[in-house]
């Protein structure tokens, strides 16, 4: 999608980074911006393995609290 936007109304590629990242939750956002990543592409991939390592980790907290 970034690449179809006309170069003249064309934002930099660190505002998109930061416009993608601040799209989510403040938690969320944080992770994603300690990747720092190089370019919109892997902060898109970074948000696959952040969503997918908090979903992880939710589940762990869920089996140990139904184990105490």
């Amino acid at each position: 999608m970034y690449s179809k936007i006309p170069n003249e109304v064309k934002p930099s590629p660190t505002s998109v980074k930061l416009t993608y990242a601040n799209a989510f939750d403040s938690n969320f956002c944080l992770l994603l911006r300690e990747r720092r990543c190089a370019s919109l592409a892997n902060t898109q991939d970074a948000t696959l393995e952040v969503e997918s390592n908090i979903m992880v980790a939710k589940k762990l907290k869920s089996h140990a609290d139904r184990r105490r």
